[in-house]
């Protein structure tokens, strides 16, 4: 399956924190046999949200993170419901169980975080407060890394899993140095995907396919090139 990205938040923007959660989906999407074809970072902004949204629909599937908190800056449930031409509904139901989770939480909140897309499906989020949801073909998740893993990790087994493989070579050179070797390789194993990764001191190259002989061929294929 091919898969988007999308990144909400400002304080990604400003660089005021690090991107993990894009990291971490991709990296776990990657190792089930999948495909992230594009990784997009957008401000709280609904318009904005909206519009990529939209524009990602492309794809086998849509993954959200960030913005889906009680504060007047998290919009990304508006902005997927603008995109979707949906209105957006209160579930009763995951409300009165935060209720009983969070005894003490400001029910206005409660309320917010409770509020999705006309039809979605709620992912309890086991972490935090704010549930993940699924509308279409679009996971939405919280922004906290430990509250989007748990709520990631639930939905990921439905996605299923491909045959996948990857190994890699730390070759004591400069990428310059071995540019035709690569070239060589990268053109006789159009199957296998092939990364060369500069290092300090040396390469790291890495490759990665679903057949597990042929990745292992153009590893043997390069090492035999560059008479390792």
């Amino acid at each position: 399956m091919d898969f988007i990205v999308i990144s909400v938040g400002n304080e990604l923007l400003s660089g005021d924190i690090s991107n993990t959660n894009a990291t971490y989906i991709a990296r776990r999407l990657t190792k089930k046999g999948h495909k992230v074809v594009k990784m997009v970072v957008i401000p709280d902004d609904v318009n904005v949200i909206a519009e990529e949204v939209r524009n990602a629909l492309y794809v086998d599937f849509v993954i959200v993170t960030g913005g889906l908190g009680a504060t007047h800056d998290d919009v990304t449930t508006e902005g997927i419901a603008k995109a979707l031409n949906k209105k957006l509904v209160l579930y009763e139901d995951v409300l009165n169980d935060l209720k009983k989770r969070f005894p003490k939480a400001n029910e206005t909140a409660l309320r917010k975080v409770c509020t999705f897309p006309e039809g979605a499906e709620v992912v309890r989020n086991d972490v935090g407060v704010a549930p993940g949801y699924i509308t279409d073909k679009i996971l939405v998740m919280p922004g906290v890394p430990a509250e989007m893993e748990d709520v990631f990790e639930k939905v990921l087994p439905r996605f299923g899993e491909i045959d996948y493989y990857e190994d890699t070579l730390i070759v004591y050179k400069k990428e310059s140095e071995m540019l035709k070797e690569l070239d060589t390789v990268v053109k006789e194993f159009k199957d296998v995907q092939i990364g060369s990764y500069p290092k300090e001191g040396y390469v790291v190259i890495k490759f990665s396919g679903r057949d597990k002989e042929r990745v292992e061929k153009a590893k043997e294929r390069l090492i035999e090139l560059l008479g390792l």
